[in-house]
């Protein structure tokens, strides 16, 4: 009754590994486990994918792989010795369904094929601040992200921000990516020949940029922001792979493919808006829509920050702001990230959220239509020929047992709906609130 069309995130082998490297505290070659990861996930989810021992869905056999160091990398990051190679070849588990005349569901793995994330290594410590809770420039994001191709090939030799000096580790190195150079020739040449009417990528990880503009913080609240520019939070998704995702969104732009939409999971949370391949004060030119959705009962970063921003901190009404009434803070990075931190500070200091709003930063979020980095719950996407609908659903926090027979309360559901557009054309989400109050996620 419920069929499931399944990939891996990046829980089955290692939490922040890639390809076969696994990473807690250090990065060390994982070979062995990396082929075992692979059996155990085709194990408990049967599906169609390419495996080295053959077609058969009856079993694995793995291939003999033994632990060994990897030191040498080709032009996508891909580490050369051997059995790293076999690892990850060991399942293929990219691939495309088509349904019908108006889905091709196009899946991707974006574990097993990427370069290590830049941000995470320990060269790029100094640009995640405490004091501005983990936010990460985006100025520097962007320069090691695209390697030795940043400025037009004419990378710093230094990164400089005020107060801050890095070494470019990146300089030399390609951009980054996250597919890898053969999975992403499949993926544009499946875009590119497509004739459903929706293309539908089923990526594990978000596309929609999340950032914050503290370079709008009044004077006196905390030191100065170093950038001239906005904060990221750090790598690890299509957020912040820019140079891969407008790879991907200049092919789409450049060749007219239209009904492109992304849905994608592991950001814990609701987000609603438009593929773009650059946010002011860049050109902002959507090419598609894209979708997170929130985790049924994983608990995302609201939570986390309700146990890590201490109360006094300068900072925390970007994140978090109590009530009066002892309950659960309101979530002000959710406005942060929409509005801007000004409007967050005026929520703060007013709790009036027509105040806030007033207050929005309008070329910080220009791609988002909705965010909720608290909600837990489930979307559903239906298409026709005409249109495409997704319904966030979003429960209550999930702590205890609800034993209703309409499955309990709602916190809301909220549409967004997009007609096809044409070729040369921007596509636009209308949004409907259908049932209670999504508050500070709009």
């Amino acid at each position: 009754r419920w069929p499931f069309v399944c990939v891996w995130d990046n829980h089955e082998f290692s939490n922040k590994g890639w390809q076969s490297t696994e990473r807690y505290t250090t990065a060390r070659a994982a070979q062995r486990r990396k082929v075992a990861a692979n059996q155990a996930w085709f194990e408990f989810h049967p599906a169609r994918v390419h495996k080295a021992s053959g077609p058969s869905l009856a079993s694995f056999d793995p291939p003999t792989t033994t632990k060994a160091p990897i030191t040498r990398y080709d032009e996508q990051g891909i580490g050369l010795e051997e059995n790293n190679l076999t690892a990850i070849n060991s399942l293929i588990a990219y691939r495309a369904m088509r349904y019908g005349r108006n889905v091709d569901l196009i899946l991707t793995d974006q574990h097993s094929f990427r370069m290590e994330e830049q941000t995470g290594r320990p060269e790029a410590e100094k640009f995640a601040m405490r004091e501005f809770l983990d936010f990460y420039p985006q100025e520097a994001m962007e320069i090691l992200d695209a390697g030795r191709t940043f400025n037009n090939g004419n990378p710093p030799e230094i990164i400089r921000m005020d107060g801050i000096e890095v070494p470019n580790f990146r300089k030399d190195g390609a951009p980054y990516t996250i597919l890898g150079k053969t999975q992403k020739e499949w993926f544009l040449k499946r875009l590119r020949s497509s004739s459903a009417t929706w293309k539908i990528w089923g990526c594990s990880l978000g596309t929609l940029d999340w950032r914050a503009d503290p370079q709008n913080l009044p004077d006196g609240i905390t030191k100065k922001w170093p950038s001239r520019g906005y904060a990221g939070f750090g790598g690890g998704d299509f957020g912040s792979a820019y140079a891969e995702r407008g790879e991907i969104y200049d092919i789409v732009e450049k060749d007219g493919i239209t009904g492109l939409v992304t849905v994608a999971g592991d950001r814990h949370s609701f987000w609603a808006g438009y593929s773009a391949k650059m946010l002011p004060p860049h050109s902002f030119n959507p090419v598609g829509i894209a979708f997170v959705t929130g985790s049924l009962s994983s608990p995302g970063l609201v939570e986390a920050v309700e146990h890590a921003i201490p109360k006094d901190h300068p900072l925390r009404p970007l994140y978090l702001v109590d009530r009066p009434d002892g309950g659960k803070p309101d979530a002000t990075i959710n406005m942060t990230m929409h509005h801007g931190v000004r409007s967050s500070l005026e929520y703060a200091r007013s709790r009036d959220i027509e105040k806030a709003r007033a207050l929005s930063n309008r070329e910080l979020s220009p791609h988002l239509k909705f965010i909720d980095m608290g909600g837990h719950g489930y979307s559903t996407v239906r298409v026709t020929s005409r249109d495409v609908t997704t319904e966030f659903v979003c429960i209550p926090r999930p702590i205890s047992r609800n034993m209703a027979e309409d499955g309990g309360p709602l916190l809301y559901r909220v549409v967004h709906r997009a007609a096809l557009w044409n070729k040369g054309k921007r596509p636009q989400l209308e949004q409907r609130i259908v049932e209670g109050n999504p508050f500070m996620s709009i």
